[in-house]
């Protein structure tokens, strides 16, 4: 597949590579970074990656968590609040950016960094 930018006039070429496994037809998201806002306890993981701002004033959630993505698709959580959130079944530490993978399974933590000002 190929896009062209019409602005730039440069154009991008998508391959898929071969694979006898899985569905016919494979929902890929375009990979740039989508910031999403839970609402309430629910979270939809729909695009890769994914960034998710969690409010300073939020208390510690657990969110319920619709995945929409394949593996190995990443879930930046920008937790602002001064309480642990639980997202994926893991833990995301407060005033820290935790981010996410997910493997096809389950959630899985692959680092922690302190939040820009």
């Amino acid at each position: 597949m190929s896009y062209i930018n019409m602005k730039s006039r440069r154009s991008f070429d998508f391959v898929a590579p071969y694979s006898e496994e899985g569905d016919r037809c494979i929902q890929i998201p375009f990979p740039v970074a989508v910031t999403r806002k839970p609402e309430g306890k629910d979270l939809i993981h729909d695009c890769n990656p994914q960034i998710v701002d969690i409010a300073a004033a939020t208390a510690a959630t657990t969110f319920a968590l619709d995945t929409q993505v394949q593996a190995g698709s990443l879930l930046i959580i920008r937790n602002a609040s001064a309480a642990a959130q639980t997202i994926g079944d893991v833990a995301c530490a407060a005033s820290k950016v935790t981010t996410l993978m997910y493997d096809g399974n389950a959630y899985i933590s692959i680092g922690t960094s302190a939040m820009s000002e």
